[in-house]
């Protein structure tokens, strides 16, 4: 509702100004400012509906481009792209060494216990109790904890303290979101059923999580006191360039029990994904656009009166046909250009907020968003518009008028 008004209040101003060029105009520019001017509430109505058919059809294709590209370049050159799964203990020593001796840097081994939460604060955790969908379905899986001397360099601690040492007594650090999400406060006792037995302890911080650093991350992480005995397989990620991947058979070969999810790939994967959902949603915009030129052509029917009125007069009075359609290509190709540039302008906006406020990233202005869409636009709606308005011409002056009388 906001997009609509927004757009409309851009349509009136630019209306409004287009009437007043009109009087300093000359010729046929003058012609199709004031024919553009002339029926303000078609054209509010038209060209508000164009800019937001075509403001859809920008965020599809080229801002949700643009954000993916801004979200690559804003990893850090050599993140992780490998992750290893299901390492067994006995194993640790020999994958340190294998990734040592080929020079393959790595974010650390870490142990992964799996543990299932049944209490918060005393309080026996309900997954039907929690209104958002999301916390029912965390609340009824099984989470993978981890234990750690130190925090990790791309966690920052938002909240409460970290513990001293290995030594220090049981403690529990939780990762902001998951905190806020369930409803864990600072100094709440988890309960947690890890290998057929119950460990709690309090939570003592909260931490913020770099997600898309791919770098090996908890939700929840304990104190070594508090997991360190607890049977465990660990995990890492690594980093491997094109040019090495050669390496991964060896390493599966020396390592068949350890799983390896290939992120590339799966990025790929979800990339196709989303390019064909978009495809989808772009032709049905697509149709909603076609639908548009036929409702501006419905709009012109309307008027065909009126406009063969105004093109007898025009002719009348010494206009020829040259003029006159220069005149209608003038009128719907500056519709055209004001739907495509507030869309434009639109999507652009848009696709600063989103970059900003939601993903966190830096956003560049793309000149193909405004080229697309403002000339794109003004050339398709121009055309039709004009070819639609076009048989008003081919009729002589005086049954229009005599029509009209």
């Amino acid at each position: 509702a906001a997009t609509v008004m927004t757009l409309a209040l851009l349509v009136a101003l630019a209306v409004r100004l287009a009437r007043g060029l009109s009087h300093r105009a000359r010729g046929v520019w003058r012609l199709g400012l004031a024919g553009l001017t002339r029926r303000p509430s078609a054209a509010l109505f038209q060209i508000t509906g164009f800019g937001l058919g075509i403001l859809a059809l920008l965020l599809l294709a080229v801002v949700r481009v643009d954000l993916m590209s801004a979200w690559e370049q804003s990893l850090p050159e050599g993140a992780p792209n490998r992750f290893l799964v299901n390492i067994q203990p006995d194993e640790v020593a020999a994958l340190r060494g294998f990734l040592a001796e080929h020079e393959i840097a790595d974010s650390g081994l870490f142990p992964m216990i799996r543990g299932r939460l049944t209490a918060i604060a005393g309080r026996p955790v309900d997954p039907d109790a929690y209104p958002d969908e999301r916390a029912r379905r965390l609340a009824t899986r099984e989470f993978n904890l981890s234990h750690a001397e130190r925090p990790q360099a791309d966690n920052r601690i938002v909240a409460g303290d970290w513990w001293a040492d290995a030594e220090a007594p049981p403690q529990f650090s939780v990762e902001r979101g998951i905190a806020e999400t369930l409803g864990i406060a600072l100094g709440d006792e988890l309960t947690f059923w890890v290998s057929g037995r119950e460990v709690s302890a309090p939570v003592t911080s909260l931490r913020e999580v770099r997600w898309d650093s791919f770098n090996v991350n908890f939700f929840v992480i304990a104190t070594p006191s508090l997991l360190g005995d607890e049977a465990a397989t660990y995990i890492t990620s690594l980093y491997l360039p094109p040019d090495r991947e050669s390496l991964l058979p060896e390493l599966v070969r020396a390592f068949p029990s350890v799983t390896l999810i290939d992120v590339v790939a799966i990025l790929e994967q979800v990339r196709r994904v989303i390019e064909r959902g978009a495809w989808a949603v772009e032709y049905v915009f697509l149709f909603t656009l076609a639908a548009g030129l036929l409702v501006m052509y419905a709009g012109i029917q309307a008027s065909v009166a009126e406009r063969r009125a105004e093109h007898g007069v025009l002719r009348t009075l010494g206009a020829g046909r040259a003029q006159l359609l220069a005149s209608l290509a003038v009128e719907f190709t500056l519709a055209g250009l004001l739907a495509g540039a507030i869309a434009a302008l639109a999507a652009e906006a848009t696709g600063f907020v989103l970059a900003r406020q939601v993903f966190d990233l830096e956003f560049a202005p793309n000149p193909w968003l405004w080229l697309g869409g403002a000339l794109g636009s003004a050339l398709a709606i121009g055309l039709a518009g004009t070819l639609a308005a076009y048989p008003f011409l081919v009729r002589p002056p005086l049954p229009a008028l005599r029509e009209d009388g």
